[in-house]
């Protein structure tokens, strides 16, 4: 969702990414296995400088990799986490996150986590410490294929051809996920374009082409909710029934979405 979260942040929303995990694991490199302090460092300043790209903040709990777990004191990190933004009392407006059933464990419970907060954030005997909301956020999962669980749902979709080139700067300062370990895991590694100019095309490719399956997938929702949109990528989104339930007049000014227009719908 990075070219969303662009959107935002170029309409002067405040914007936070969050990690849950430090990356202490995702790597092939020998020397990455002596010294996994060393990868989380290099995956925290690449996060700093892909956010930095935007204007965003960037957060993250510190949770080695692979050790996710639903306990009493990653459930009350992550309320602390999320009450802590935005205007005290008020927290975020939107808080996004993957579907719980997502291929990767850490993700799943990373997505457990933030579900099990949902409620407890309005409790003020709930980590009294951090002022609790007064208002529930929107709950919204960024788009996947998985069907295990159930086929994702498109109640939001945002064109995102004005952000296309900030989200591909934002995955290039990932360098050591997106042209090292993720290749390597998929056994690609030898497509990887040795020099930087090579790699933000190859990368430009690869998402531009998803962006562009996305749109041509979810227009009949984005019809629905914009009109005809002469845009050609997108993102899609699905609010989370743990949450508030936002109106679709709200959907407006809680997403990047424009408007449907009388001409629209001519």
């Amino acid at each position: 969702m990075g070219a969303t979260a662009a959107l935002y942040a170029q309409r002067g929303d405040h914007v936070v990414f969050a990690s849950v995990t430090d990356g202490c694991r995702g790597h092939f490199a020998p020397e990455y296995r002596t010294d996994p302090a060393g990868l989380a460092r290099r995956r925290h300043q690449e996060a700093l400088q892909s956010v930095a790209t935007i204007g965003a903040e960037y957060r993250c709990l510190g949770i080695a990799d692979g050790e996710v777990y639903i306990t009493p004191a990653a459930t009350e990190a992550m309320i602390r986490l999320i009450r802590s933004v935005g205007p005290k009392g008020q927290g975020p407006d939107v808080v996004f996150l993957n579907r719980p059933n997502d291929y990767h464990r850490d993700h799943r419970y990373t997505a457990r986590l933030v579900l099990d907060a949902t409620y407890m954030l309005t409790v003020p005997t709930m980590c009294p410490d951090t002022p609790h909301l007064a208002r529930m956020p929107v709950f919204a999962y960024w788009y996947d294929d998985f069907t295990e669980g159930g086929a994702f749902r498109p109640d939001v979709v945002v064109p995102v051809d004005d952000a296309l080139d900030a989200k591909v700067q934002m995955i290039c300062a990932h360098a050591s996920q997106f042209f090292e370990w993720l290749p390597f895991n998929a056994g690609i590694l030898d497509q990887v374009p040795p020099d930087a100019d090579a790699r933000r095309e190859w990368i430009r490719i690869r998402y531009e082409q998803r962006a562009a399956e996305l749109y041509e997938k979810m227009a009949p929702a984005l019809i629905r909710l914009s009109g005809l949109v002469p845009q050609r990528y997108a993102e899609a989104f699905q609010i989370s029934e743990y949450g508030r339930q936002p109106t679709t007049e709200e959907l407006y000014t809680l997403f990047p979405i424009p408007k449907p227009t009388l001409d629209a719908h001519a």
